[in-house]
């Protein structure tokens, strides 16, 4: 018996090593992501202190950037000055959480003290090849947000000590990745505050035992756990009402489209990103009913710490689909599709939520047998978007396209010109200043114009826009007569549904 565990646990172990290799390689293969180059941008242009990024948000209302310098809110690692930074730093965080939810909580009773299944799993997920091979930070803030419920590989939450150290657990694990987007450091810290608080108000209710009985309902995890997610919502929509300014705001100037982008967001986020494609799916199909009968203080601050996540997670991605809707004049669905990837940020979850599967682990003798089948089945059935992001990987127009005008820009060049519907036009603009001014030390300028207004903008500026680039599938009807074609290339990978297809073509003025 023992044998056959100890080949059963090797197995996986090469698994979890070929995970890392994959993910290694996917990342020398790919282009760094659209949002990893506006950091990238923001952490190295020296043409003013802090965080600049000196071509504009890469949110804008209008048609057009202009003069609108802005600076990134949120935290970027110092070292993450380059795409090989970037990169190195997602795939160690990554390992980082493979490792910990492969250790095995110390109350249970076993002589194998680490399972590298459960961390080969995550290191063959699409979801996370995704964002590590892109530079993106999702690994190391589900490496904070997993800090929160480290105090349960150690304790069950079951006397007073326990229930306090892990609650300062969690609600620092939260102010720190509120900080690292951007949140202001007075939301974070009431935010901080109010969870220490609810943490010490739960401690005296369990004390007194007068509510938190197993026939009562706040003795009930489960229902803790909807109540929370509940008033964390529409707590948020509240915040989004009253607001006048900022990311928020667009929940009470149209409600209705944050309500349907919610509801998507629900199923992006917890079915789509955690449990198909972080392929934990078998252990919930299969641990769900123990879950639901087991009771206890500690699972009880779990839940809760993983409903009220959540429900932030949820009402901000729909808010930032709402916003982009508005923003870009497009439909919400659109958006929803262009932008699905960000049901992405729910592996913020991962640690916690590997600890609440891990709650009751196998009581059953012929359990692991069941549940190691069925994650060889979730393995096959995402191991066509595995190979595709693995293999081929992330490639994006407007690198190609950097790299072509940084081959023809001169000293006497000025500025360029990215002619592009407003979906993640400035986003891109971020990726040919990557590959043509990083630093700044050039002054290049570079600007955004819509197809209808970039006649007007060309003309205004015309004696310092050298270069046009036309994105792929834009139709402009303006005059070129008075340009040169240098170069026109298909996209390096055609994507379905409006993402990326068509060709580019770059414009430098005639002599």
């Amino acid at each position: 018996m023992e044998q056959e565990e100890s080949l059963h646990h090797r197995r996986w172990a090469v698994l979890f090593v070929l995970g890392i290799l994959l993910h290694g390689y996917a990342a020398f293969h790919s282009d760094l992501g659209l949002d990893a180059h506006v950091r990238l941008n923001a952490l190295n242009d020296e043409t003013s202190e802090g965080q600049d990024l000196a071509w504009g948000a890469p949110r804008i209302s209008g048609s057009s950037s202009l003069d609108s310098s802005t600076v990134y809110d949120g935290y970027i690692p110092p070292w993450n000055t380059g795409e090989a930074a970037m990169k190195i730093t997602a795939l160690a965080s990554l390992v980082f959480v493979a490792a910990m939810v492969s250790c095995r909580p110390r109350h249970q009773t076993s002589t194998v003290r680490f399972e590298p299944l459960w961390g080969a799993l995550l290191m063959l997920s699409p979801v996370l090849m995704f964002s590590t091979s892109r530079g993106y930070d999702e690994a190391p803030l589900a490496l904070l947000m997993g800090l929160g419920v480290v105090g349960f590989w150690f304790n069950r939450g079951e006397s007073i000590a326990h229930q306090r150290l892990n609650g300062g657990f969690m609600a620092t694990s939260v102010l720190l990745v509120m900080v690292w987007k951007g949140f202001s450091p007075m939301a974070s810290f009431v935010v901080w505050l109010v969870m220490l608080l609810l943490t010490e108000a739960w401690v005296m209710l369990n004390r007194s035992g007068s509510y938190t009985g197993e026939g009562q309902h706040l003795g009930n995890p489960w229902s803790m756990g909807l109540l929370t997610f509940v008033l964390v919502y529409f707590g948020v929509m509240f915040v989004g009402f009253i607001s006048s300014t900022g990311t928020f705001s667009i929940i009470g100037q149209q409600p209705l489209n944050f309500v349907i982008a919610s509801l998507f967001a629900l199923f992006d986020t917890v079915v789509l990103y955690l449990l198909m494609g972080c392929l934990l799916w078998p252990f919930f199909v299969h641990r769900w009913a123990r879950l639901r009968a087991a009771r206890g203080p500690g699972l009880t601050m779990l839940v809760v710490y993983i409903s009220g996540v959540l429900a932030g997670l949820v009402a901000y991605i729909a808010t930032l689909w709402t916003l982009e809707a508005s923003l870009w004049n497009m439909s919400l669905a659109h958006v929803m599709v262009v932008l699905g990837n960000n049901g992405r940020y729910a592996t913020l979850l991962l640690i916690p939520l590997v600890a609440l599967l891990r709650w009751s682990d196998v009581v059953e003798d012929d359990e692991p047998e069941v549940e190691t089948r069925h994650s060889l089945r979730a393995i096959v059935l995402v191991l066509p978007f595995l190979l595709f992001t693995t293999l081929v990987g992330h490639q994006i127009w407007s690198e190609d396209a950097g790299e072509r005008l940084a081959e023809s820009w001169t000293d006497d060049d000025d500025t360029v010109l990215l002619i592009a519907p407003e979906s993640m036009a400035m986003h891109h603009l971020y990726v040919i200043k990557t590959n043509l001014d990083l630093e700044g030390s050039m002054d290049v300028n570079g600007l955004w114009a819509t197809p209808d207004e970039a006649p007007a903008l060309m003309e205004e500026h015309a004696a310092t826009i050298d270069y046009v680039l036309l994105a792929p599938e834009t139709k402009f009807d303006g005059n070129m007569s008075s340009w040169d074609l240098l170069e026109t290339r298909d996209v390096p990978v055609s994507v379905p549904g409006g993402i990326q297809g068509g060709a580019w073509s770059l414009y430098r003025l005639s002599p």
